[in-house]
C-alpha cells in the first residue's frame, strides 16, 4: 500500500512540474509577444520569426534502441549464469522480449537513421 501512495506522488509531482514547465513557457513568450507588440512590431512578423526560430526537439530513438540492445544482452548474460547455476527456465521470458524489442527497434532505428541521412544530402 505505501509503495502505491509513494507511486502515485511521484506521477502527481511529474505532472505537476511538466505543467508547470508549460505553464511559464506560455506566459514568458505572451509577455515577449506583448512587448513586441507594444514596440510596434506586426504580430504576423513576430510569429513568423518565432516559427522560423522553433526549437526542434528529436528524440533519440537511435541511443535509446542501443540502451536497449544493451540491456537485454545483459539480461541473456544473467540468465545464462542463473540457468547454469540454479536450472530456471523462468529468467528467459523477461530476457526474450526485451530482447526482441531491442532488436526490432534497433534495426528499424538504423534504418530510420540511414533514409534520414540521404534525404538531407
Amino acid at each position: 500500500m505505501i509503495e502505491l501512495i509513494v507511486f502515485c506522488i511521484v506521477a502527481i509531482s511529474v505532472i505537476a512540474a511538466l505543467f508547470f514547465a508549460w505553464y511559464f513557457y506560455q506566459e514568458a513568450r505572451d509577455k515577449e509577444r506583448m512587448f513586441l507588440i507594444e514596440q510596434g512590431e506586426k504580430f504576423e512578423d513576430i510569429l513568423r520569426v518565432q516559427k522560423e526560430n522553433r526549437f526542434k526537439f528529436i528524440f533519440p530513438w537511435l541511443n535509446l534502441g542501443i540502451v536497449t540492445l544493451c540491456l537485454s544482452i545483459s539480461f541473456l548474460i544473467i540468465a545464462f549464469i542463473i540457468r547454469w547455476l540454479d536450472n530456471d527456465q523462468e529468467l528467459f521470458k523477461g530476457f526474450l522480449i526485451t530482447f526482441v524489442i531491442g532488436i526490432c527497434l534497433t534495426v528499424s532505428l538504423f534504418i530510420i537513421h540511414f533514409i534520414s541521412k540521404k534525404k538531407k544530402s
